[in-house]
């Protein structure tokens, strides 16, 4: 049945999404809830797990009702500053173990960063498909829908003004999401963004239907699939810009959140230099020294794989 909103649309999803969650999810999800007990207002699971990849970590987004769940206390700080904390969690022994990278952040953080912040680490990643494997009550439910739909018109709005006068939603969200990564550290393979496209091309195609009716800046074209840019010259002008200075902002964010997942993110070296490797084939084997104390040792071998082009 044809849904008549954003919030619809989104609301299937992440219920559909969650549905379709494996073993795996189930488990890391129960050591999750043990681990940062009741203070959990919802989960939600992203990334290349939703799309059926199974061999690598699994992305889970916790939102909490306050930091006061996070141990040791000084974490709860850092999570103030610079939100998200990310953690690893095991489920398991080898060779049965799973394992999740999770981002915590509270709620009501998570809200003003999709709806606030002129960065698009939170709506540009949150534009895309996400499951909620776990909510606490509805009303949480409600919020977070509301939040994963208003990053698809962020997102949509930042976006459209970067691309021709007319254009399809392939055209937006592959443009979208690369310059999302140049805003970024980011190891991405060439079309990566047209692949996470293709993956689920008939919900965006459907999103950005459900959008072009909310002028955020463009309306369909006379063409099945075709949209027509609506704002003038000048938002153009100021979007690129815009985009500028999101990708300075985002590269010094991007450096700041490395030197924090260092201390709370277990095996964070390895997991930085395997995600790097699985997604430009560049690697470059740590020592001892550089995997027990990455922040004062590993910048060396961080910039040789950047002079190789592995990551921008």
């Amino acid at each position: 049945m044809p849904v008549d909103s954003l919030e619809e649309l989104v609301a299937e999803q992440v219920d559909g999404t969650a549905r379709n969650a494996d073993a795996s999810c189930d488990r890391l999800l129960r050591v999750i809830r043990d681990r940062f007990g009741g203070g959990i207002a919802a989960v939600l699971i992203y990334g290349s797990h939703t799309r059926g990849r199974r061999n690598g970590l699994l992305d889970f987004y916790v939102l909490l009702d306050s930091y006061r769940a996070l141990r040791p206390s000084w974490q709860a700080g850092l999570a103030w500053v610079l939100s998200p904390n990310v953690y690893q969690v095991r489920a398991g022994t080898a060779p049965g173990e799973v394992r999740a990278k999770c981002a915590l952040m509270t709620l009501g953080r998570f809200e003003r960063a999709i709806r606030r912040d002129p960065h698009p680490y939170f709506w540009a990643r949150f534009a895309q498909p996400a499951g909620l494997v776990y909510c606490r009550d509805p009303a949480y439910r409600a919020r977070v829908v509301a939040a994963l739909a208003h990053a698809s018109r962020r997102f949509a709005a930042a976006v459209v003004p970067r691309l021709p006068e007319e254009f399809t939603a392939m055209e937006l969200v592959t443009r979208g999401l690369e310059l999302t990564y140049a805003c970024e550290l980011r190891s991405e393979p060439a079309g990566h963004a047209a692949t996470l496209f293709l993956h689920n091309a008939g919900w965006f195609e459907s999103a950005l239907r459900l959008l072009a009716a909310e002028r955020l800046g463009f309306e369909r074209a006379g063409s099945v699939g075709r949209y027509r840019r609506a704002a003038g010259p000048w938002r153009r002008r100021f979007s690129g810009l815009a985009w500028t200075l999101r990708r300075l902002y985002g590269k010094c964010k991007s450096v700041l959140r490395l030197l924090k997942a260092a201390v709370t993110f277990e095996g964070g070296l390895d997991y930085l230099l395997w995600k790097i490797a699985r997604h430009s084939g560049q690697y470059i084997e740590p020592t001892q020294r550089q995997q027990r104390y990455p922040l004062l040792f590993a910048w060396p071998l961080l910039w040789r794989l950047y002079r190789r082009g592995a990551f921008r």
